[in-house]
């Protein structure tokens, strides 16, 4: 049969069996019988489940109050109680400008270590080596003039190199005044290259011109030679590379900058308080401007994903559970609903409360749901053992033999008289039992609660 014609059908007996009922009633009193007083039930499928129940109350997992780890005046609260916030927001943050341009200074001399150590591993430009060679040569040309005798002639050429020099010098400045932007970088540089080139000769014809009015030819080949020597270790620098000392020295300068980073990011870090994990603020006690003492509780945070539930079941039912079971869970601030849930933890002591020994049983909600708050009264139903899709019969119209444990039910016969029947049972539940043979779906059973002596199953 299918589901929506077994819909129908039950539809149509809810319905007819207030007629039903209305029509034994009349029935009844056309004969001048007594009225009944039934109560029916239709059998139908369902489930049947074995429960331990147990009150408690919902607990967040974690609850945390937070204070800031410094003393300052707050700048900044950024949330509220209600509000849901993740791993790492910040909620409120103390003054901070001091803090906040030590860090940026930091960042700033460690991109410059990084740029100089850049700067240092790049290969030298054209122009670089050129103006070393220069050098080398202007050294020794000097070197060798020393050498050489000195003259009338040698000296006013000496004077006119060194007017020259001066022109020279002169005109490279100009000419770098006088350029324009637009041009490559690299045309500035071999601009600024024939400046310094032009000042080193102007020192060197200065230097000869000296030489030659004040002979000193010991003092002044020692003086030209070490030149040499100077102009050519430059160069043979440049050709070479950085050696491994001056990269070696580069990272540390790079290393000590990213300490000075992180010790003034730690700085500013610790005049915001952040979230630890992700959950809800459930206290804000602090206002801007106000002034805070470190360690003060100011902000109060609760994990409520996921929820628990904690209720003390009896030492009697404690062996019918175990771990993993699932059970559900009801709200008295929720009626009607139902949460799932799973037995999480069964406390191995007991606590004795005058004199009933009783267990804690955490059990975790496994779906959050905006509804359910922590401190809300809670009953748990675990559950024990189910039957699903099964025949079922409400345990208050069942007879139980205490002799036989033979159960019994009053049908609804078709004439209108009720035929007490024999059944067997199958689970047995709180409220309700498997029907395992005797009923079939669809069979009216009734209480006859003017029948003195009846007796529940269970009662």
């Amino acid at each position: 049969m299918s589901v929506r014609r077994s819909l129908i059908l039950l539809a149509l007996l809810m319905f007819s069996l207030p007629a039903l009922a209305f029509a034994f009633r009349t029935n009844t009193l056309r004969r001048g019988d007594p009225v009944r007083n039934w109560q029916i039930h239709s059998i139908q499928r369902g489930t049947v489940a074995v429960t331990v129940t147990a009150i408690g109350v919902i607990e967040a997992d974690t609850t945390v109050k937070l204070s800031f780890v410094e003393m300052g005046r707050v700048a900044e609260v950024l949330v509220q109680p209600g509000e849901v916030v993740e791993a790492g927001d910040i909620l409120a943050r103390l003054a901070d400008d001091n803090q906040r341009i030590a860090y940026e200074q930091a960042v700033l001399s460690l991109r410059l270590a990084e740029l100089q150590k850049q700067a240092l591993l790049e290969p030298p430009e054209e122009w670089e080596i050129r103006a070393a060679e220069a050098n080398v040569a202007s050294a020794q040309a000097a070197y060798t003039s020393i050498l050489t005798a000195i003259s009338d002639d040698e000296i006013r050429a000496a004077e006119l190199r060194y007017q020259q020099a001066l022109t020279a010098e002169a005109d490279a400045r100009s000419a770098r005044v006088e350029a324009d932007g637009g041009y490559p970088d690299e045309y500035y540089q071999i601009l600024d290259a024939q400046i310094g080139a032009a000042a080193f000769n102007v020192e060197i014809a200065r230097l000869q011109l000296e030489a030659l009015r004040n002979p000193d030819n010991d003092d002044q080949l020692g003086l030209a030679g070490a030149r040499i020597a100077q102009a050519q270790r430059e160069l043979e620098r440049l050709k070479a590379g950085p050696s491994p000392t001056e990269i070696d020295r580069a990272d540390v300068a790079i290393r000590q900058a990213q300490v000075q980073v992180e010790q003034a990011e730690l700085a500013l870090n610790r005049r915001a308080l952040t979230a630890p994990f992700s959950g809800l603020v459930s206290v804000v006690n602090l206002e801007e401007g106000v002034l805070i003492v470190a360690g003060q509780p100011v902000i109060e945070l609760v994990d409520a994903a996921p929820l628990r539930l904690t209720v003390q079941v009896d030492e009697i039912d404690i062996r019918q559970i175990q771990t993993g079971m699932p059970a559900d869970i009801e709200l008295d601030a929720l009626p009607g609903l139902a949460f799932p849930a799973t037995l999480e933890q069964i406390a191995l002591l007991g606590r004795n409360e005058e004199g009933i020994i009783s267990y804690d049983v955490r059990l975790l909600l496994e779906a959050p749901d905006p509804r359910v708050r922590v401190g809300m009264t809670a009953e748990a139903s675990i559950i024990v053992e189910d039957r699903q899709d099964v025949l079922v019969v409400p345990n208050n119209y069942i007879r139980l033999d205490r002799d036989t444990d033979q159960a019994f039910v009053n049908v609804l016969a078709p004439d209108g008289t009720l035929d007490e029947k024999a059944i067997t049972l199958g689970l047995r539940g709180q409220e309700t039992s498997e029907i395992v043979s005797g009923l079939a779906a669809g069979d009216i059973i009734v209480i006859d609660l003017a029948s003195p002596g009846f007796e529940f199953l269970g009662g």
